[in-house]
């Protein structure tokens, strides 16, 4: 087995052969940054377009019920699959067109019409050939230097997300969301052209044991969306300021970008070292991510040490589908590994979406677990098959290790370009207008993230305190943004977070007064259903203090016995303190059984003023209430319209007493 120089991880790496001559074609594979920017800009779009996606999906589910969306999810994540019959029409050249050049125009139409659900579809659906075509052109890297684009790729991505504060730029309109745009589609689209020109690589023959390394980029991105390159995650799982969360991000993948560099990894890499590796992250992952995850400062270290392992173990996997000599069976078996690849996102990522609104026969932890650990294996099965790894290199590991540190231009844009709004005074001097809101992930009636819109809903009512549900610090249900720090800044409020689901979905307080103290918690559950619970805040009133709460009970109609026992719980905690506001989305409408246990035997009482009977969500129904407790004295209340969530905001105006 021939060893190669130290540059083979950017464009020679010409593999060795597993048996036969080499296959006839160009010897010519295209050098410099070029095949690396192709690899990075696509790895970001996709990454881009699989995030905008899944509030579609959402939105498109709420709409047409899940047996629908299940089969339109299918459809499109089993659209890799196609990626053979393009190339046998096409060639390779026309698959690289098709598939990547289509990403590049899903982007930027994307940019142009704002994310809809067509085009949620259609992104995903290239998006998914894209993977196999990424393949075609790297051809000849190394795994290591695929490895280093994929890595590179989703950092910009991250830093470029850190710049708008974690709303990605899809969503929003404005030059420097266009700038970013083109940004990415014009270096992908000069990185392309130069790809086509220079001709195709000649590719091996492979066994579908090589081949089946092609797969390992499905979970490996998984991770990356979910856990790994999410600052909003890092943030809300590991209690961080989303500045201190992606710097942990930028310090996993620089020192990722430094291994990958060094030449460490070993030329033949024993398959149970690979096990080992993929089975450390997934249970790093499955234990930080998920309804029963653990959560604090232990997150920082797993994921710097979860980007590291990932991008091992992916450059392992994929050194056999990159290498361009041996002989076996058709090229296209490596098309068919990268859709099996396509498909695991959606096995891994559709399902934990699903987990924060509907039971799983599981806990959803397993989910970023198995990610993990099928990441190592596919890494195991392909592991001694490629061409040799470069020969160390600390130079180049110490190179690429301190090129990260430019990401941090990310954080540095968002500390002095992120919104930093002025909370807004009280409408009548001694009085407290407080809102609840079941904001629905930001995204607004029309299936758009939007926290702009909900922003301007607390604005317009002048609120000092905003009770939200279904809050999104990270979630997949709102494109990963961080939702609750965005309205925070915003806003020019203070941000009290409470999970609920898992660590990026919850109940949240907004608040501009003082203070004093704060709390969170959630009910037990015997299944594996979304826990709910509550946060809770302590809040100076000039001389006096109040409590708020905010809560979101169980859905369903056979889910009443369930929220009673969930008010009950949420009774003993309160503990019947005086000048207390509880407030939330209860699922329970007038005259239930569940809103008559928060009042009676208590001394709350619902603070609709008169016969005040408006609809609390699009749909007419009022499930959204605010209780108050001796003390608070309810001068205003107001049900506001607005299509910034599937929910309106419940008002009141309150004054204190002592």
């Amino acid at each position: 087995m021939a060893s190669t120089d130290a540059g083979a991880d950017v464009g020679t790496d010409v593999g060795t052969r597993t048996g036969g001559p080499a296959a006839s074609g160009s010897s010519i594979v295209p050098q410099g940054p070029a095949r690396l920017a192709l690899i990075a800009v696509t790895v970001a779009v996709l990454a881009q377009t699989l995030r905008f996606s899944l509030p579609q999906l959402d939105h498109f589910a709420d709409q047409t019920g899940t047996a629908a969306a299940a089969a339109g999810v299918l459809v499109v994540y089993i659209a890799g699959f196609a990626a053979p019959l393009i190339r046998r029409a096409a060639g390779p050249r026309g698959l690289l067109l098709a598939a990547v050049g289509g990403l590049f125009a899903v982007r930027l139409l994307a940019q142009a019409v704002e994310p809809r659900t067509w085009l949620a579809f259609a992104g995903t659906a290239i998006g998914m050939i894209a993977v196999a075509a990424l393949y075609e052109g790297a051809r000849g890297l190394s795994g290591v230097g695929f490895a280093t684009a994929t890595v590179a790729g989703l950092s910009i991505d991250a830093a470029v997300r850190m710049c708008f504060a974690t709303w990605d730029p899809v969503w929003r309109d404005g030059v420097g969301p266009w700038l970013a745009c083109l940004a990415f589609v014009g270096v992908g689209a000069a990185a392309l052209y130069r790809e086509l020109a220079s001709g195709p690589v000649a590719a091996p023959g492979l066994s579908w044991r090589d081949a089946l390394g092609a797969a390992a980029f499905g979970p490996f991105l998984a991770l990356q969306i979910l856990v790994l390159s999410s600052p909003a995650f890092v943030a809300s799982s590991g209690w961080q300021s989303l500045t201190a969360a992606h710097v942990t991000i930028v310090v996993g993948q620089g020192l990722a970008l430094a291994f990958l560099a060094s030449g460490l990894a070993v030329r033949a890499v024993p398959g149970g070292v690979c096990v080992l590796g993929g089975t450390v992250l997934g249970v790093g992952a499955g234990a930080v991510a998920g309804t029963y995850a653990i959560s604090g400062i232990e997150v920082v270290p797993i994921v710097i040490l979860g980007q590291v392992l990932s991008a091992w173990l992916l450059a392992v996997a994929c050194r056999a589908p990159l290498r361009r000599a041996g002989s076996g069976g058709p090229v296209w078996r490596v098309d068919a590994g990268a859709a099996l690849g396509g498909l695991l996102i959606a096995a891994i990522l559709v399902p934990y979406q699903v987990s924060a609104v509907s039971p799983l026969p599981f806990p959803n932890n397993l989910l970023p677990g198995l990610a993990g650990i099928a990441l190592g294996a596919l890494a195991a099965i392909a592991s001694a098959r490629g061409g040799p790894l470069p020969a160390r290199a600390p130079l180049r590991a110490l190179t690429a290790g301190a090129a990260a540190l430019g990401l941090l231009a990310g954080t540095l844009v968002f500390s002095v370009a992120a919104p930093d709004g002025k909370a807004q005074a009280a409408p009548v001097p001694g009085h407290v207008r407080v809102l609840s809101y079941n904001i629905h992930d930001a995204v607004n009636q029309a299936g758009r993230l939007d926290p702009e819109g909900i922003a301007r809903v607390i604005e317009g009512q002048r609120a000092q305190v905003v009770l939200l549900q279904e809050a999104s610090r990270g979630s997949l249900l709102s494109g990963t943004a961080d939702v609750g720090v965005w309205l925070s800044r915003r806003l020019g409020m203070k941000l009290i977070w409470g999970p609920a689901a898992d660590g990026q979905f919850g109940n949240a307080i907004l608040t501009s007064l003082p203070v004093r103290s704060s709390g969170t918690g959630r009910w037990p559950r015997g299944d594996w259903s979304q826990i709910r619970g509550y946060v809770w805040a302590r809040l100076g009133v000039g001389d006096a203090t109040m409590d708020v709460w905010s809560t979101h009970m169980e859905g369903g109609d056979d889910q009443a016995d369930e929220r009673v026992r969930s008010i009950a719980a949420l009774l003993r905690a309160w503990g019947g303190a005086p000048r207390t506001l509880i407030g939330g989305d209860f699922n329970a409408g007038p005259g239930s059984p569940e809103l008559a246990a928060m009042t009676d035997g208590t001394d709350l009482r619902s603070t609709a003023i008169g016969n005040d009977s408006s609809p609390t969500r699009s749909d007419g129904a009022r499930t959204d209430w605010i209780f108050g407790s001796d003390g608070i004295l309810v001068t205003e209340y107001n049900v506001p319209v607005s299509d910034a969530s599937d929910h309106y905001p419940v008002a009141v105006t309150v004054r204190i007493g002592r």
